[in-house]
């Protein structure tokens, strides 16, 4: 294991603070409600008013918005805010993070110089090519901390000569979006190199149960490739996979698919979608093992035993990614009594220590926008894409001697290839979408996240080999000729 350890000096009244709210996090009906709102079924915002020019445009001159003025900056982020967290989470966290960043920004005298105004566009899960159209069309800068479901949706409106908006978004959900060339994420998916280090780590812990392995798909286009992906990096990690199901984004059975799985003799699982509906696998694979305990895998209880779960039924271990990470969660599934390890790429919100931006997302989204708003990953990989953004700015000013432009931006993007969020999650190269080897597992307990590996607190697995090359996958979801532009473009 390679580890990644965090250090920076520390304020230690707000390490004090963040410990302290992050303790004190609740749930509350989501606020989409900020400075300015837009959204698809709203009017277009009223275009700046521009001097008469005695000069005659040509027949297809255009004007294009740049998004700033001599006093403020105008940042976009797309979400799911009309549907809520029917299909996904995380588009709150999102906004509500992005919100917060501009008020860090403005305290410290804005960016650019300019004071930063954020412009709210809604995808509403299924129109996020027409939220792109809208941003295009605004008077907006860029597009920064973004987080839509199907935000591969618009992705050639994105890259079109007439739009390019520089794209920061918190994760690029999508193949499609991964291979845009003005698409730079802080800490980035590959569509074709995948994380296997979980994976990796459960089959030299749990060899027996990790020979059989069951995972259950959302029946989603973009789940599936996600999922597809996940299968190959965890097979070359040491997982056999021996059943795998598509489960209905609505009204599935779960009572049917913790049966079958049992029927399978599968001694692990692996899960790619939301923790909610893991919490319904899960509470069906407790009640048929409370029914009939010879309905528990052979195989399980003496593995479970090593994991020092207390249980003696059910799978050996549950593997859950990022989605599944957050505090309210954690209580609701310890009460399982399972042995769940849940694998992430930033560093914890259990574990503020001297880590500055961690601690500066939760005071300024407590103090200056929800003071009960709960924290999320999804929302500080908005803010950590928000401060790839800042860094783009900064070198597109410096290398121009003060000029700014979306082409700048996107150029200057284009040279970071050595970042970590400061800080906040292992080192990755956003220029060329290489994400990073790190992760840690932590599990839940009825009194919240602890930290299962590695063991010292501050640090990640960070070994190269946690990388591996995907082949079946890797092109799943991506258009060969959008894919040849986008890499023509970066090379470029």
């Amino acid at each position: 294991m390679a580890p990644f350890r965090f250090a920076r000096p520390a304020a230690a009244s707000l390490v004090a603070t963040v410990a302290l709210a992050v303790m004190a996090a609740g749930c509350q009906t989501p606020d989409f409600q900020g400075p300015v709102v837009s959204s698809p079924e709203l009017a277009t915002p009223t275009p700046t008013s521009e001097p008469e020019d005695t000069v005659v445009p040509g027949p297809t001159a255009a004007p294009i918005r740049p998004g700033f003025s001599d006093e403020a900056i105008r940042i976009g982020v797309i979400a799911d805010s009309g549907a809520g967290d029917a299909v996904t989470g995380g588009s709150e966290a999102a906004w509500l993070a992005m919100r917060a960043w501009a008020q860090a920004a403005n305290s410290g005298g804005g960016l650019a110089g300019r004071n930063v105004e954020v412009v709210l566009f809604d995808a509403n899960v299924f129109d996020h090519r027409a939220a792109v159209r809208e941003a295009c069309d605004s008077d907006i800068f860029a597009l920064v901390g973004s987080y839509a479901l199907f935000d591969g949706d618009g992705v050639d409106v994105l890259n079109d000569e007439s739009c390019r908006l520089p794209d920061f978004p918190a994760a690029a959900l999508s193949p499609a979006r991964r291979s845009s060339p003005v698409t730079f994420v802080s800490n980035p998916a590959s569509n074709a190199v995948w994380q296997a280090g979980p994976a990796r780590y459960l089959s030299e812990r749990f060899p027996e149960a990790a020979a059989s392995v069951g995972t259950v798909v959302l029946d989603l286009p973009v789940a599936f490739y996600r999922a597809q992906r996940d299968i190959e990096a965890a097979t070359a990690g040491g997982f056999d996979f021996a059943f795998e199901a598509t489960a209905e984004v609505i009204d599935e059975d779960y009572g049917a698919l913790a049966s079958a799985m049992s029927e399978a003799g599968v001694l692990g699982v692996a899960w790619s979608a939301d923790s909610g509906r893991l919490t319904q696998l899960l509470e069906a694979q407790a009640g048929l093992f409370a029914q009939d305990p010879a309905a528990s895998p052979e195989g399980a209880p003496d593995e479970a035993a090593e994991a020092g779960s207390g249980q003696a039924v059910g799978p050996t271990f549950v593997l859950c990614g990022a989605d599944c990470y957050s505090p309210s969660w954690a209580a609701e599934v310890a009460e399982l009594g399972l042995d769940l390890w849940v694998s992430i790429g930033m560093f914890p919100f259990e574990e503020p220590g001297d880590n500055v931006e961690l601690v500066r997302y939760v005071l300024f989204l407590r103090e200056t926008v929800d003071e009960e708003a709960e924290v999320d990953l999804v929302g500080l990989s908005s803010w950590a894409s928000a401060l790839l953004f800042e860094e783009a700015v900064n070198r597109a000013m410096f290398a121009s001697g003060g000029g700014l432009s979306r082409d700048l931006v996107i150029d200057a993007a284009r040279t970071i290839t050595e970042w970590d969020g400061r800080g906040l999650h292992g080192p990755t190269n956003p220029a060329e979408g290489t994400p990073s080897p790190c992760f840690m597992l932590m599990s839940p307990t009825p009194s919240g996240w602890i930290r299962r590996h590695p063991a010292t607190q501050g640090t990640m697995d960070c070994d190269p080999d946690n990388l591996v090359d995907l082949v079946d996958s890797a092109t799943l979801g991506v258009d060969p000729t959008r894919l040849h532009s986008a890499e023509t473009a970066a090379s470029g």
